[in-house]
């Protein structure tokens, strides 16, 4: 534990350290301590001993997850393990050879160190199929968007690989390096577990592994505040095997202290559901509770739709007006104090000039419907924030609605009455919200999240609106 904590000190020096020009460049946040010990753990959970161990650490850093990782695999005897790690930063080599030099010279242990990257350097072993096959893989890999037509891009799309970021990459690369019955762990970004961006990669992992467990923190500051990181992450772990007949094992703490620990089993059903064709990755909240209320009806059948607002306001600018001369358009500006208003005076249009074939395409007859803004901040209550359009609110016979709102109804007509304040109720409950943070982990509120939802019948959602 002494090395560990060494390891947790020579952490915190380099963070004060180095730049953030530099961290930003290497998407390089290291892992605490605390956290390091908890993956480890919980690894070992799921690890079925081999004669001898070969373990894979990319984007290694300083090696404090494969070192705390070796430390407790010795715990439990003294089978020979194989460490290969890269990092890609060459300021941090010196501080990796130095935590491995440490723990080989008193364990069974034989490291490489590549100082490549991980991405590219691995592509063409697996497109040949002479990649090394790894018994355990322990990641906290690099957030960085993924580019279309970047090397990143050909070189993963050559091992039938499709992502976004490179964090999943990561992931999906290791998938393809485990050995069957291997465990993988992380600590990543929830983004991942809904959204079309991410449908590949979850169609991945659902293909070739499955879930083992699940851990969540409620608080986003605390895992990397020495280095103002706001982001909400999960830790996975996963394990090479089709086999989904077992538990998945969900895990929650306030933060990396591990304080107020929870800890229950549920199905592989409960965390992906078998006839969902997006493959979204739900995480009960122990914060709140999200069973007590059946929810079996989809969107369709109780007679919705959801869809993005259809005015892009850059691409149709000689057509948006001030004043209220045109067709009303909707902006997030015209929701105040959940009530719509409008028009207003700000730097948004109040209208829009659309001929009739233009009308029929983009626009709503007045009516029943509900708004929800598709971003918020991660400061605020609510993810999800309805807003009710009655006929009273718009003296027009038709509205549009600009692309950062979402809204919901019946064939670009207007919702049934009773529908509509009790589905706006429910929306706006603290119920909804802790459903929707099951599988959302980002603050964005897309259409495709909405009509994936499943919702209580409309005389349940009755005692929200009450």
């Amino acid at each position: 534990m002494y090395a560990l904590k060494e390891l947790d000190t020579r952490r915190l020096r380099r963070i004060f350290s180095v730049d953030n020009t530099h961290k930003e460049r290497f998407a390089q946040y290291l892992t605490p301590v605390e956290i390091a010990s908890f993956m480890a753990k919980i690894t070992m959970r799921y690890f079925q001993p081999t004669d001898v161990i070969n373990i894979l650490d990319p984007g290694a850093g300083t090696g404090i997850l494969s070192c705390s990782l070796i430390t407790e695999l010795f715990k439990n005897g003294n089978t020979p393990i194989n460490l290969d790690a890269y990092e890609i930063d060459a300021s941090i080599l010196g501080e990796l050879e130095h935590s491995y030099q440490a723990i080989s010279s008193s364990e069974n242990l034989n490291y490489r160190i590549f100082d490549k990257n991980f991405i590219t350097d691995t592509g063409a072993d697996i497109a040949y199929g002479v990649n090394k096959k790894y018994d355990i893989i322990i990641m906290n890999p690099p957030y960085q968007k993924i580019n279309t037509n970047t090397i990143y891009k050909n070189v993963l799309h050559n091992i039938s690989i499709n992502t976004v970021n490179t964090y999943s990459a990561f992931i999906a690369i290791g998938i393809k390096m485990l050995a069957d019955n291997g465990v993988l762990t992380a600590i990543v970004p929830r983004s991942f577990c809904n959204g079309l961006y991410f449908l590949p990669f979850r169609r991945l992992l659902y293909d070739n592994t499955v879930i083992k467990h699940l851990h969540i923190f409620e608080s986003r500051k605390d895992n990397f505040k020495e280095e103002n990181v706001l982001q909400e992450n999960i830790i996975i772990v996963i394990k090479k095997t089709t086999d989904k007949s077992g538990n998945v094992t969900i895990s929650y703490s306030k933060e990396k202290q591990f304080s107020e620990f929870l800890e229950k089993d549920v199905t592989f059903d409960d965390v992906i559901d078998a006839n969902d064709d997006q493959y979204y990755i739900s995480i009960p909240n122990y914060s709140k509770k999200t069973k007590d209320v059946p929810l079996t009806h989809t969107h369709k059948e109780l007679g919705f739709e959801i869809s993005t607002g259809p005015v892009v306001d850059f691409r149709v600018k000689e057509k948006l007006r001030y004043d209220t001369g045109g067709i009303p358009l909707l902006y997030a500006i015209h929701i105040r104090n959940g009530k719509i208003t409008w028009p207003v005076v700000s730097k948004k249009p109040n209208t829009i000039l659309l001929d009739e074939q233009e009308k029929v395409k983009i626009c709503f007859k007045k009516g029943y419907y509900i708004l929800l803004k598709r971003f918020t901040s991660k400061e605020e209550k609510h993810r999800i924030q309805a807003t009710l359009l009655t006929p009273d609110d718009l003296s027009a016979e038709y509205f549009t609605v600009e692309n950062h709102l979402n809204i919901i109804h019946n064939n670009k007509c207007g919702l049934d009455k009773h529908l509509a304040t009790n589905l706006v109720a429910y929306l706006n409950s603290d119920y909804c919200d802790a459903i929707f943070r099951t599988f959302s982990g980002h603050t964005q509120v897309n259409a495709t999240d909405l009509r994936n939802m499943k919702y209580p019948d409309v005389e349940t959602m009755k005692k929200w609106s009450l």
